[in-house]
């Protein structure tokens, strides 16, 4: 009998929040046209599993741009070319909010993640410091040697492979390889062992925050959800996220330390960071490198 009374509670409470976002008409004339969708689901169920052919062919039924409702979450949906252009170039800013995934939020940071952050001076900030310090052509050339003693490596584990006759796991290794060209990019380290599935836990935490942000989250379209975490998707991201934490303020005070002892540059992201960081410290700090850190594995493999 208690289960079914909070059953009935909890469709009673979810119906209401329909009925006062269904009767809401101010906020509904001023959105496109869309599909009806079910109460409380919306439009889940339109969609289904295959999002881009789902919404391709609802918009030739309700036109370029559309509304569509996820659980509580309304969106509208731009599917032609001229439409995305008029959201993209010339309503850019009005346009450029983000919503952040429950899973991301359990990174301390992530309020300070290019990703996830309004386009406000701090993100201008932010993507200058990325332009200089990482995808700016000069910077690329200027850290070729460190991308090539990577290949070196692992051409050379190869050869040892073949000389032992030991069989090679070919997507292994390709993870391995990936994640050890973008930490020798940023930290001049390699971070992920060839012959060990993994060794300082780096390949476990990058699978698993490509797994919790990829994954869908019925916490995100029912916020209310939020606190039960009924997918364990949050404990997860934050056990991940809060090792690449502690793990890169490791990085970060060890190579503050080497600067304060006038040893060599190294030449890498890292270093450029936080020479960037000293120029525009008002706008770029110590956290904002963190989080570039912590951001950064998942997103370039």
């Amino acid at each position: 009998m208690e289960l079914l009374f909070m059953l009935l509670a909890s469709f009673t409470f979810f119906f209401f929040l329909f009925l006062l976002h269904g009767f809401d008409l101010h906020g509904r004339r001023r959105l496109p046209p869309g599909p009806a969708g079910f109460p409380i689901i919306g439009n889940l169920l339109d969609i289904g599993s295959k999002p881009h052919e789902s919404l391709a062919k609802l918009s030739q039924k309700h036109g370029p741009l559309m509304t569509v409702r996820l659980g509580s979450i309304t969106t509208v949906v731009a599917s032609t070319p001229e439409a995305a252009r008029e959201i993209l170039q010339l309503n850019d800013e009005a346009c450029s909010g983000r919503i952040v995934p429950d899973a991301v939020t359990t990174f301390q940071n992530h309020d300070m993640a290019v990703l996830w952050i309004s386009t406000n001076e701090e993100w201008r900030s932010i993507r200058k410091a990325l332009n200089t310090c990482l995808t700016h052509q000069h910077k690329l050339d200027t850290v070729s040697d460190l991308r090539q003693k990577v290949v070196d490596e692992v051409l050379e584990f190869l050869r040892e492979s073949g000389r032992k006759k030991e069989a090679v796991d070919i997507g292994k290794l390709a993870f391995a390889v990936a994640l050890n060209q973008m930490s020798n990019t940023c930290l001049s380290q390699s971070v992920a062992s060839y012959d060990s599935d993994d060794i300082g836990g780096f390949k476990t935490a990058v699978k698993t925050v490509m797994e919790v942000d990829g994954k869908f989250n019925i916490a995100d379209i029912f916020p209310v959800l939020k606190p039960l975490d009924p997918q364990n998707i949050r404990r997860k991201a934050k056990a991940a996220y809060g090792w690449f934490d502690e793990v890169t303020e490791g990085f970060i005070s060890e190579r503050l330390k080497h600067r304060e002892l006038k040893l060599p540059r190294l030449g890498d992201m890292l270093d450029s960071l936080l020479d960037y960081s000293e120029d525009e410290e008002a706008n770029f700090n110590l956290l904002h490198i963190k989080a570039l850190l912590v951001v950064n594995p998942p997103l370039y493999i």
